[in-house]
């Protein structure tokens, strides 16, 4: 069974060699019938004070929790799928025995016949990959593989960002209200920015053996007014996808951070990747560095150029 678990967040706030530090001036919630109220105040890019209101059902908001990956239980629920694939097996073709070790499960078939030993050991090898598949699934959970190549498990971040993207839609509709008649993307991704590197940055102490149980939804991030960056990073991509479904995006993974690039017209001196044909506009929705669309911290953009990086684009 994989047991690297992919986290992030490590980021140190001496890394972001900016003066200005994003700022929350006020946070409050409510509960209103089945709905929670919430308002948030906080200083943008300008040092314009600027605030929104929206509500969010509680339904959502109670659903969506992330569950911490245990390996024990991972195992557990391959090793039951298995034994039912094996008593699928007649025991005039093959014989299945099926044991623990350490971490993983070793399937041996045995049969008086190659061709029949061959094609049950690949077909429990398969049911293998199934289930283990279907638990991450299940769970939230997707494989990854870092700048080095190591595979390991993360949450999934792409299907949260694809299931959020309504549930957010009045946190987006009510940035977009906060603009100028006739403002263009960049303004409505830069007032976005601010306010999610407004909310308190939550840095865990040992994220690599959490096990993915410090990751927060978006939703989760809103109601609790916190995130670390991985979080933040997904709130922010799902903000996004909110009212511009066609935007082409990717999450950047870095050794210990996590950020985003938009395709948008950038201009001299903002910070771009290219990737796979396409110059991706990058942006640090983490904080509390206050740092605008097309801009990174120095640690990021040394990573980057040291290529330690890989990525995911967003559907």
């Amino acid at each position: 069974m994989p047991r690297n678990i992919i986290t992030w967040c490590a980021i140190a706030f001496i890394s972001l060699h900016l003066p200005s530090l994003a700022q929350q001036l006020t946070f409050n919630k409510s509960k209103q019938s089945k709905q929670m109220y919430f308002n948030y105040s906080w200083s943008d890019h300008q040092e314009q004070a600027q605030d929104i209101a929206f509500t969010l059902p509680l339904l959502k908001l109670n659903k969506q929790t992330h569950k911490k990956f245990i390996p024990s239980l991972a195992q557990q629920y391959v090793y039951i799928e298995l034994h039912k694939a094996a008593r699928k097996i007649s025991p005039k073709e093959a014989r299945v025995q099926i044991q623990r070790r350490g971490q993983d499960i070793q399937i041996e078939v045995t049969s008086r016949s190659n061709n029949l030993l061959e094609r049950w050991q690949r077909s429990m090898d398969q049911s293998k990959e199934k289930a283990l598949n279907q638990y991450l699934q299940d769970n939230y959970y997707s494989y990854f593989r870092s700048h080095l190549g190591q595979k390991a498990i993360k949450p999934d971040h792409l299907r949260y960002i694809s299931e959020n993207k309504t549930a957010l839609l009045p946190i987006a509709q009510a940035v977009f209200e906060k603009l100028p008649i006739n403002s263009d993307t960049r303004a409505y991704v830069n007032l976005v920015l601010s306010w999610v590197q407004s909310i308190p940055y939550n840095k865990l102490e040992d994220r690599l053996n959490s096990n993915g149980a410090g990751y927060l939804p978006p939703l989760s991030v809103v109601a609790n007014n916190q995130g670390d960056c991985d979080s933040k990073a997904v709130l922010m991509a799902s903000l996004i996808r909110s009212l511009l479904p066609d935007a082409k995006m990717t999450m950047l993974y870095l050794p210990n951070h996590a950020l985003l690039g938009i395709v948008l017209p950038f201009r001299d001196g903002e910070q771009t990747l290219a990737i796979n044909g396409s110059d991706y506009l990058l942006m640090e929705p983490t904080g509390p560095a206050k740092i605008p669309l097309g801009n990174i911290a120095t640690r990021s953009s040394t990573d980057i150029a040291g290529n330690m990086y890989s990525f995911e684009e967003i559907p």
